[in-house]
């Protein structure tokens, strides 16, 4: 039995009043300057519906940068770019115990796309003649998939970042010197904070998450997006490292594919029904939102959505 829209939303109502009781837990970002200055209470919470129901609460119009949630658009232009054999010759596929910014896991290559050293990598099999052509296409594809115009560059964020990336920095000249890339470094690094900078708000994020979850294709024409082979690879390496070394236990007691972002949003991937996104930007110290996943463990459960059940 299909429940009707007044009923989904008094359920959803009733999960985010229950994600209340985390309001106030965790710290902003400090470490990035400019994620300091967001209103640390700041919420929103959109699902859209691979049928295309939109169900927005909170700070809707509230705009922040991509962060970590980027790199999943990164893998899926590095897979359109080149072969799947070859972009995981350069970059793993497992899950890593340690912190998303660490040098430990990068041996002969970083441990999956969804960690730093890992997303650096796919940045650098991003194509394009130099590093504005890549981000275009990058921005391109983000605002194709969200279905939204607005989708924007936040040069504040990107500036900030910039000034206090002495860790990805040497993430980034490590992994050339590992020969895992042989373009300019710095360049690089470039193109990777600004794939972290770009600018979306919940319904935006949910909408291409709903593309994701709707097999790569169109929510109203059903046209091909992204490929399935790459959603496949995608929505994998979501569920197994998207929330950085708490991925295992998030799996275990969520069960959605799911990416964090260190502005404090995160992006839910529940394949054929919807894609998710809940923003608040206070964190736990694996850099994942503590009341946004807490929020997507609530709705897993209120509204079935455990893709293992």
């Amino acid at each position: 039995m299909f429940l009707k829209r007044e009923e989904i939303v008094k359920k959803i109502e009733k999960s985010i009043k229950k994600s209340e009781r985390f309001i106030g837990e965790g710290e902003l970002a400090t470490y990035i300057p400019e994620l300091a200055n967001v209103d640390p209470n700041g919420f929103a919470l959109s699902i859209v519906t691979t049928t295309g129901d939109v169900y927005d609460f909170g700070d809707i119009d509230t705009v922040f940068s991509m962060q970590s949630i980027s790199k999943v658009i990164s893998l899926i232009m590095a897979l359109k770019d080149n072969t799947i054999q070859d972009v995981f010759e350069k970059v793993g596929t497992e899950p890593t115990k340690y912190k998303f910014n660490s040098l430990i896991p990068i041996d002969d290559k970083p441990s999956n796309p969804l960690i730093n050293a890992g997303a650096i990598t796919t940045a650098s099999l991003i194509v394009g003649k130099d590093v504005d052509e890549k981000f275009q296409r990058v921005l391109n594809l983000v605002k194709k998939l969200s279905d939204s115009e607005k989708i924007t560059f936040l040069k504040e964020v990107y500036s900030s970042e910039m000034e206090t990336t002495d860790v990805n920095k040497s993430i980034a000249y490590y992994l050339r010197s590992k020969k895992i890339f042989s373009l300019n470094a710095d360049e690089v690094l470039d193109l990777y904070i600004r794939n972290c900078s770009i600018g979306i708000n919940a319904s935006e994020l949910a909408h291409l998450g709903a593309v994701l979850a709707n097999g790569g294709s169109d929510l109203v024409t059903g046209d091909e997006m992204v490929s399935k082979e790459a959603v496949k690879i995608v929505l994998a390496q979501m569920a197994s490292c998207g929330m950085y070394e708490e991925s295992g236990e998030f799996l275990l007691n969520v069960g959605i594919p799911s990416k964090s972002g260190v502005s404090g949003a995160i992006l839910g991937i529940v394949p054929g029904k919807c894609g998710i996104c809940t923003y608040s930007p206070r964190l736990d110290e694996s850099g994942n939102s503590i009341r946004g996943k807490n929020l997507l463990k609530i709705l897993s459960n209120d509204l079935n959505l455990n893709i293992f059940l």
